[in-house]
This record gives C-alpha cells, structure tokens and sequence, in this order.
C-alpha cells in the first residue's frame, strides 16, 4: 500500500511543501527568499520568518494540487522541527501540527541534517532515482555539506546516524560565503564563486589545507577565511583585482574542496563504507562532484549526489525520512507538544516520539 505523506522544511530561508508517494516525489514546492536577503548578505531571521508565514499556505496549496492531491489523501504530516533558524523553524512546525490537527493525520518530526543525507536517494513519481541507480549497502558514510553544516556523518543501518566528524567553527558554505563578501561578488557566494573559479588557475594562489594533517575527520575553515583575507590584502597592493579575480577564486575554491576530500578519504579507508552520499547545498558545485568521483573511484567506492534540485533545502527530502519513520510508527504522540529544535543533532532521539 502507498503511504502518502505532506511534508514541510522552513528550517532557513526557503519555504518548502513536497508531497511523497513512499520514496516517489508527487511535487516540490520550493519558495525562495534569496533576493530578500541578498541586499543583508546573508539570512535575517525575522525577515525569513515574515516571507515563511506568507508563503506556508500557497506552498501548501501548490503542492497538493501539482499532487492531485487533497487531504483525505494523505496518510501522515511530516515536518523539518531542527536543526535551524528558530523563528523560520517555528512557521513550519506550527503549520504542520495544525493541519495533523485539523485533519486527524499522523504528526512525524523530521531532522533536517538526516533530510540531506538522505536526499540522493530520492526517486521521481515513476519510481526512478534521480540520481544513478545505487545499490544500498550498509555502513554508509555521508558527508553534508552547506552554509550551515559540514559533517561526516556513519550510517550504521537505516535510521542509525553516528557523526564522525563536523566542523570545528565556519561551513564550508559558510566560508563560500565570507570570501565572496571579502571579494564584494554578492550573495550567495557559492555558485558565483564557482562560475568565476571556471575561468581560474586553481593552483596559481597558494591557499592552506585546513586540518589537513591532523588524524581525526573534523574540519576547521577560519584559517582559510584568514588566509584568504590576507593574501587579498597582500594582491590587492601589487594589481586590480579583476587581473586575478578568477585565480583567486579557484585557488580559494580548490583548497576548500581539498579540505573537504582529505577528509572524507581519511573516513573511508578507516571504515569502508559500501557506499557515499554526498549532500547539502555545497554538493552542487560541479568541481567537488568532479574531484570526489576520481577519489572514490581510486578507493573503489561508489559514491552518489542528489539530483541538483535538492541540493538546496527542499521538503521532498523531509518527506523521505518521514516515510522511514512512518514504516517503523515513529509518530509524534502529542502533536500539541512538538516544538522547534535550533541546536538538533543528526542521531538524537526525537523525545516526542514512542
């Protein structure tokens, strides 16, 4: 029998409705609040939180009819309730538990980091991955990566999350972010850096691999932050910086991704997972996805990334953890009571659940 399930992720700056049939994506409905925040060079919560009270409704709406979908179809609500943006966070829960509610559907709260790792396992309305065909074998090893998370993350069994290693200060989102303000390129700075990086020589600005040496997998990028900073600082006295913006960025962008595989290489030939999922708005970026290919192909590891459209936050990935839980009866018992969970770890029991 399909499980039919509506679920929502407002953990940040992105209003987000999927509806799933099992594992199978009926509609993704994505809001983005981008130019709202571009002008502020970063999220605003309370700003984020008046667009996600304007825009849960219609979201929900579209989605359902995309679905052809009403209500009385759906088997269970599901909701993003942590990590994120506390008030962001509030405009989904509150939406969820009021049409569980309403509607006298199952209420399943949902991680949004395990919504990531799971992402490259989604498949379309007719049953097929969007991403190639893996074969899912356990211990797993994924890695997110975004503006607010990097994270190497053990997946024992279905359901069973261990991190190994997790930044010690900035994403490396986040520091896509910070150079491309230090550069004055906008916000986000991610893709524009990629876009200028494709014209660069990735080796021609010599940039640190933080961490690089050191035996765990946690990662640390203010030291690129600061070395970035300086080493502006220093080219800016010697040229314009349109004579070496594009260097700059790929040198920058090289030594963040190298950041990212040294350790991702180091957790792989120290647990052999049968297979790696990379995720997380970072995940995008068409070099990365270049560089951990040839690395695993070396380690004869298979590694898979989500198709592009849920590498960015998006509720289709919310509604494939949702279903997991709905197979083992992880529901909310009271709905009233599920809360937001800014600080939420990936692993950590739901305490509204059974």
């Amino acid at each position: 029998m399909d499980i039919a399930i509506l679920a929502i992720d407002t953990s940040c700056d992105d209003t987000a409705v999927a509806i799933l049939k099992n594992d199978m994506v009926q509609s993704n409905i994505v809001s983005s609040q981008t130019d709202i925040h571009k002008n502020w060079g970063g999220v605003v919560p309370n700003l984020a939180k008046r667009a996600h009270q304007e825009n849960i409704n219609p979201c929900i709406e579209l989605a359902l009819k995309r679905a052809k979908m009403n209500m009385d179809d759906l088997d269970a609500i599901a909701v993003t309730y942590g990590p994120g943006l506390a008030p962001s966070l509030e405009v989904g829960v509150d939406a969820a538990k009021n049409l569980a509610i309403e509607h006298d559907k199952p209420l399943i709260g949902v991680n949004h980091m395990e919504g990531h790792v799971l992402s490259p396992l989604l498949k379309n309305s007719k049953g097929n991955f969007y991403a190639q065909p893996p074969e899912i074998k356990y211990p797993m090893i994924a890695m997110s990566i975004s503006g607010g998370h990097t994270e190497i993350v053990l997946i024992k069994e279905k359901g069973q999350y261990e991190i190994v290693g997790q930044t010690l200060d900035d994403a490396v989102g986040e520091a896509f972010d910070k150079v491309a303000r230090m550069l004055e390129l906008g916000y986000p700075g991610g893709p524009i850096i990629e876009e200028i990086a494709s014209s660069g020589d990735g080796t021609s600005i010599p940039l640190p691999r933080p961490m690089s040496q050191n035996k765990g997998f946690d990662f640390s990028y203010s030291g690129l932050k600061t070395a970035c900073l300086y080493k502006l600082r220093d080219l800016k006295k010697e040229k314009p910086l349109a004579e070496f913006l594009p260097d700059f960025c790929a040198s920058f962008q090289e030594a963040a991704i190298d950041a990212l595989l040294i350790k991702l290489k180091k957790a792989c030939k120290k647990i052999r997972p049968k297979l790696v999922l990379i995720a997380g708005g970072v995940s995008a970026n068409n070099r990365l996805r270049y560089k951990f290919r040839q690395a695993m192909t070396k380690l004869h590891i298979p590694i898979i990334f989500p198709h592009k459209k849920f590498c960015m936050d998006n509720a289709a990935m919310i509604g494939l953890v949702a279903y997991q839980k709905y197979q083992r009866k992880e529901f909310i018992q009271d709905k009233q009571k599920l809360d937001r969970d800014p600080s939420l770890v990936i692993g950590q029991q739901n305490i509204y659940e059974v």
